[in-house]
């Protein structure tokens, strides 16, 4: 399959078909939510958009098909996910993974197309030439996503329960290059 990563607007027929992918690819297990797609899509124009450094991506076909879809931002103190992770590290893991933190936030591939580099290339676009210090990122431990991190070079560094329900995440790290003169 052959696709190429794209800025992906927040709105429009990209944005349109990176929500349905990554309703799709929420859909099955372990995840099994269908309804997941609304919920991002309010998140990305309501609130995470909103942030510093926020970017997001798009896997395109040449014929225009989205086929994957990630965003992220800059972490700081003050967001519900930076605060509620550095309480459950301790305060030099929290200190060394998220003062200088980007956070990948989402990443969706339609499931017809996993395993075939899209949410490598995903990855790679979206860390390309940031200048915090780390990415850092949650994915629940019953997927098989972490592997994919792994091979990015992401650590584990904690095993935890967002509000004390559902899957326990992991939550991962990437120290990222250090762009000379630009720290």
């Amino acid at each position: 399959m052959n696709w190429e990563i794209v800025p992906l607007p927040k709105r429009g027929p990209l944005f349109d078909g990176a929500i349905a992918v990554y309703g799709e690819a929420f859909a099955g297990p372990p995840y099994s939510d269908p309804d997941r797609g609304a919920e991002i899509r309010e998140r990305v124009l309501d609130l995470h958009g909103k942030r510093a450094e926020f970017q997001s991506f798009a896997a395109v076909t040449p014929e225009q098909r989205v086929v994957g879809m990630t965003y992220g931002y800059r972490g700081v103190r003050g967001q519900w996910w930076h605060d509620t992770v550095v309480r459950a590290l301790t305060p030099a893991v929290a200190q060394q993974w998220l003062e200088s933190s980007y956070e990948l936030v989402e990443i969706a591939v339609d499931p017809k197309c996993q395993g075939q580099g899209v949410g490598s290339s995903l990855i790679n676009r979206l860390l390309e030439g940031r200048l915090e210090a780390t990415c850092v990122l949650s994915t629940r431990t019953d997927s098989r996503a972490h592997e994919l991190y792994e091979r990015h070079g992401f650590e584990i560094l904690t095993e935890m329960r967002f509000a004390n329900r559902g899957a326990p995440f992991y939550i991962m790290g990437k120290r990222l290059p250090v762009i000379a003169n630009e720290r």
